[in-house]
């Protein structure tokens, strides 16, 4: 097949699809985005448009150079069609303020939309930028941003770039406390207006305490131990491993986790094996049989104990469970089960497993409508925080959503939506490292594999 997109072959197509990636130089980042994003055959101009700190310009001079590229400024007067944009915002805030932020926020969009007209339709924009924290507050500006460009651009995929040694370098500005950075892609097409609305999105009211958990990565990269027969029977089970992980962190011994969608029961036997006691709900009784088995078959200790029932966990009372020391727990990605396309589905059919959580209409992950999704999630986190001791924590595994060709971002949606309740602490991903890549869209767009999750980790907010 003639890929018309880059004119770059499967090979070279196949390691830009990870959703993640150790970051090598910034010569080799700025080099894989124009090799992907731009056809250099000639067949249209090869202009694009970089906008960064001098370092930054100096290697993306080299790599233009290089490819053969000609180069323009954000300032340049008279610009002609661009094949790509990349803004690269990681070094370009002398303060973590949200003033200093806004005004970076007003020069990116006004960038934007007077280099629109220029950008050939369909063709991309990148954006390298990233979350910070700042005398205790942290402050996810990325979140804030990509939701403004996704006014004016079509949203169309993210990349999250690690730094393998744990820290994003300075170049003599303000110090990095986190190892990663996003690469936020968009597209000019029939869906763009490339007018932006700059009202508050809502990321940046969060207030968090300095959290106790300050890992030196904010990543954590797990190779799980193969699924028994038991629990492949789940469409969608997470491993122990990152329950475990997280329950130590957020926990001590002899605490009560909970967990309100337990599946086959993940989470309590995790916290069994780490000497706390596993409480839950579950929805499905197929499922809620098989965790109770799994539970059974584990020798705890004499101080530890699991209740498990078969509830919805939207009428959780206080009567069911001891005060909460810490929830984990993944919710459905939506009802992105019951789509026909879903990955692993045509496998799963094939060995007669159950392909979405349950046809039960209660059941989180049937409810077709995005927006009453994430109220219903909220609605259920609100609940639990009723229950929760003061100061307690909630880790959720989650991750933004595509579906139908446009994204979704669930976990930039829950954070906001938990705000009133909940203290927003620094994100933290799980990265998968065990799938086959496949190469989505090759030949006329880009879609990545997302082999990542957010584990979007809160503090219970006082009662006021």
């Amino acid at each position: 097949m003639r890929n018309r997109f880059n004119n770059i072959t499967s090979k070279e197509w196949l390691p830009f699809q990870k959703s993640w990636f150790f970051h090598q130089s910034d010569e080799a980042l700025y080099r894989s985005n124009l090799r992907f994003f731009m056809r250099l055959d000639g067949s249209l101009p090869k202009h694009v448009l970089y906008w960064g700190d001098p370092e930054g310009l100096k290697q993306m001079r080299r790599v233009c150079r290089e490819l053969g590229i000609t180069l323009h400024g954000p300032k340049a007067r008279h610009v002609p069609a661009l094949q790509f944009i990349f803004l690269d915002l990681r070094q370009m805030l002398d303060t973590a303020s949200v003033t200093a932020y806004r005004r970076l926020k007003d020069e990116v969009v006004g960038i934007l939309e007077r280099h629109y007209a220029q950008l050939i339709d369909r063709r991309f924009l990148a954006v390298a930028h990233r979350n910070l924290i700042s005398r205790g507050r942290y402050l996810p500006f990325a979140w804030d941003l990509s939701q403004t460009l996704a006014t004016g651009l079509s949203r169309k995929d993210e990349k999250i770039g690690c730094y393998p040694d744990g820290r994003l370098p300075s170049r003599g500005r303000m110090p990095f406390v986190v190892s990663n950075y996003y690469l936020s892609y968009f597209r000019k097409d029939e869906e763009s207006t490339g007018r932006f609305r700059m009202d508050a999105t809502g990321y940046l009211g969060h207030e968090a305490p300095p959290a106790h958990f300050k890992p030196d990565k904010n990543y954590l990269i797990l190779r799980p131990k193969r699924r028994g027969q038991d629990e492949i029977l789940h469409p969608a089970k997470f491993p122990e491993e990152i329950a475990r992980y997280f329950i130590e962190k957020f926990s001590l011994p002899g605490d009560n986790i909970f967990d309100p969608m337990s599946g086959t029961c993940s989470t309590q036997l995790a916290a069994l094996q780490t000497g706390r006691n596993g409480y839950g709900t579950e929805l499905s009784d197929f499922f809620l049989k098989i965790g109770r088995k799994r539970l059974s078959d584990f020798p705890k200790g004499d101080n530890v104990t699991y209740r498990v029932i078969r509830k919805d966990a939207r009428k959780i009372t206080k009567r069911d469970f001891p005060p909460i020391d810490y929830v984990f727990t993944s919710p459905p990605y939506w009802d992105m089960l019951n789509m026909k396309g879903a990955e692993n589905q045509a496998a799963r059919k094939a060995r007669g497993l159950q392909l979405n959580y349950s046809d039960d209409r209660n059941d989180l992950g049937n409810i077709a409508d995005y927006e009453t999704f994430v109220r219903e999630l909220r609605d259920i986190y609100f609940r639990l925080w009723r229950y929760m001791k003061p100061g307690a924590h909630l880790t959720i595994i989650v991750k933004n959503i595509k579906k139908k060709g446009k994204r979704y971002p669930l976990a930039f949606d829950l954070a906001r939506q938990l705000a009133p309740r909940f203290y927003l602490l620094p994100e933290f991903f799980w990265l998968q490292d065990d799938q086959r890549l496949a190469p989505y869209g090759y030949g006329y767009t880009w879609v990545s594999n997302t082999f990542h999750q957010y584990c979007l980790t809160f503090r219970k907010r006082p009662d006021e």
